[in-house]
């Protein structure tokens, strides 16, 4: 049963000093651990700032792969919320509360599993929801804490309401992975751990912080590590391998004006609809951008400007040891869109992508169009169009698409002209099952013509330190996705997903050089000396076929087990079929 009864959880200061805040904070007779003294200057400056407001606002942003996002899509397409919008995550906590009041309203329309889901996200979100943190219990302050609890946990928090508050958590993850390579003709397995925190928080209701950072290590064999893509790109682990050491760190400030949102920082974020978002995935590192958010009524404004890493080289010294030489790059996006109806959004906006030279304050400017930039810039940069669309009209049936344009001239389309570069992303989430059975299920469809994302300057091309921004898929090729979910309760989750993909590889030389360029490579793109034509799956065809099987149980609250299969078949250039088998098995805790 929730206790969700509102109770008074400020607090207030006579004298701003050292020791009234060390009394309060600290009781007497308390011993205080050494790394409460580095949070003591946050605290002063924090209580230093206090004025009256009258909301629960929490401008942090909610991370990408809560649980959270994929009830509010369920929640959209069975039209109990309006006005969400998923192309674009992570949202604030602000808005997620905003849609979760809007679901509150209408609980006799959620099956079980959801209203029991729902519950959960009441105490996760207490504070926003209701102003309260009845349900919230600290290791350090509270002295009701519980490993076995269904409260929300934390290290510490702290709370003046209407002005101030900070919550600080541990977190630990171990993870066992398990490979089978027929084409090594071995079984390798390796043990992941690691450990670290978060520190979020809100000051005056309008400005946000939010800090994460852990250190691992691999216990085991160091290429069935890599298996997993945070691990693979780590920079540490790869520089001393032997070592087995990785680490990661992100973090932000936001500004919160309503209408009006600013964020710098690092987190991981999503762009495109489905389960393969095509603009921007989780396929690349994480990066450093800028962000300006404007929400007025059926119009919306997104941008950011991030940075990026180019090509990269080693510049050998034998007196100091070498370094490392990286090319800057930068990537910029805006996106205007338009809310034109509850069931029907779409919007259109532009990417940039620029190197080999300083911060372009051309790019900077939210409100220009690339395009048109770019030429007045003297045609150095890769600038891209897209058009996204979504519709939730029939009960329980989301659609969605996206195509970008690369480049197009359309005197030659339909020609094979290599320079029409298009990406085309559609499918839907079907929910119409729902007040029968807790299943639903979705499908894919992308396509990426030849050279799409490449650039004739390799620095243009649309990577992050070599990998792809957006889906794993390289360009020459054609996915399909298809995917079952299924709730078995409101802790316990199952899905099964199927891709299959085809791949128009560059044919290549005994030596691995390129002997013809058909635009199937990301990092490689088109030369005077290369065909002026093209077709979609030119080349050397390479095969994909992957089964996945996804178990996600919550059996505690902040407690995650999480058990993957994948079942991998395939068959890549001049080379026979290969099939692989790995398992993952992941605790996750959050305390």
């Amino acid at each position: 049963m929730l206790n969700i009864q509102p109770r008074k959880i400020s607090k207030s200061f006579s004298m701003f000093n050292y020791k009234n805040i060390k009394q309060y904070l600290f009781p007497p007779h308390t011993t205080i651990p050494f790394y409460h003294y580095i949070l003591i200057p946050l605290y002063l400056f924090v209580f230093i700032s206090l004025t009256h407001t009258s909301l629960f606002a929490q401008t942090e942003h909610v991370r990408v792969g809560n649980p959270v996002y994929k009830f509010l899509e369920r929640m959209e397409a069975l039209n109990i919320i309006s006005d969400y919008n998923n192309f674009e995550i992570p949202k604030t906590r602000n808005e997620i509360a905003s849609y979760l009041k809007e679901v509150m309203k209408e609980e006799e329309q959620l099956d079980n599993a959801d209203n029991k889901f729902l519950k959960d996200l009441k105490v996760e979100f207490e504070y926003e929801l209701f102003g309260t943190l009845n349900n919230s219990r600290s290791i350090i302050g509270s002295g009701e804490y519980d490993f076995l609890s269904e409260n929300e946990k934390y290290l510490f928090f702290h709370s003046v309401s209407s002005k101030v508050n900070l919550f600080i958590n541990l977190i630990s993850e171990g993870e066992m992975i398990f490979q089978n390579d027929d084409a090594l003709n071995k079984n390798l397995s390796t043990t992941l751990g690691y450990i670290g925190g978060e520190i979020r928080g809100t000051v005056l209701e309008k400005f946000g912080f939010y800090m994460r950072g852990y250190q691992g290590k691999v216990f085991g064999n160091t290429q069935a590590a890599r298996l997993r893509k945070e691990i693979e790109y780590n920079y540490k682990f790869n520089l001393k391998p032997d070592e087995a050491f990785f680490d990661e760190t992100e973090g932000y400030i936001t500004a919160d004006f309503d209408l009006i949102r600013f964020k710098l920082g690092r987190d991981r974020m999503n762009i495109g609809y489905g389960n393969i978002k095509s603009l921007v995935d989780n396929n690349s590192p994480m990066f450093d951008y800028l962000s300006l958010k404007i929400n007025y009524g059926i119009f919306n404004f997104s941008y950011f400007h991030g940075k990026l890493l180019g090509n990269i080289s080693f510049d050998n010294d034998s007196v100091t040891g070498g370094s490392s030489i990286v090319e800057e790059k930068y990537l910029g996006y805006h996106r205007i869109g338009f809310n034109i109806s509850k069931h029907i959004d779409f919007g259109i906006g532009e990417l940039i992508i620029y190197g080999d030279r300083a911060l372009d304050l051309s790019y900077l400017n939210p409100f220009s169009f690339y395009k048109s930039v770019e030429h007045s810039n003297r045609d150095r940069d890769n600038s891209l169009l897209f058009l996204d669309f979504n519709n939730n009209s029939i009960l329980g049936l989301k659609l969605y698409a996206n195509l970008l344009v690369d480049d197009i001239n359309f005197s030659k389309f339909g020609s094979g002209w290599w320079g029409n570069q298009t990406l085309l992303n559609f499918g839907f989430k079907s929910f119409n099952l729902y007040e029968i059975i807790p299943l639903d299920f979705s499908f894919d469809y992308l396509r990426i013509d030849p050279y799409t994302f490449t650039h004739r300057l390799s620095r243009n091309n649309f990577t992050h330190s070599g990998y792809n921004i957006g889906s794993f898929q390289q360009p020459n090729s054609e996915l399909f996705f298809t995917q079952i979910n299924y709730r078995f309760n409101y802790r316990l989750s199952a899905s099964i997903g199927f891709i299959y993909s085809v791949h128009g590889a560059n044919p290549k030389n005994s030596d691995g050089s390129i002997k013809e360029n058909v635009g199937g490579d990301i990092s490689f793109g088109h030369r005077t000396i290369d065909s002026e034509s093209t077709s979609l799956l030119d080349g050397d065809l390479e095969y994909l076929r992957q089964f996945n099987l996804l178990l996600i149980f919550e059996p505690i609250n902040q407690y995650f087990v999480t058990i993957k299969f994948v079942s991998i078949s395939e068959s890549l250039q001049n080379e026979l079929e290969n099939k692989q088998f790995e398992t993952f098995i992941n605790l996750s805790i959050k305390f």
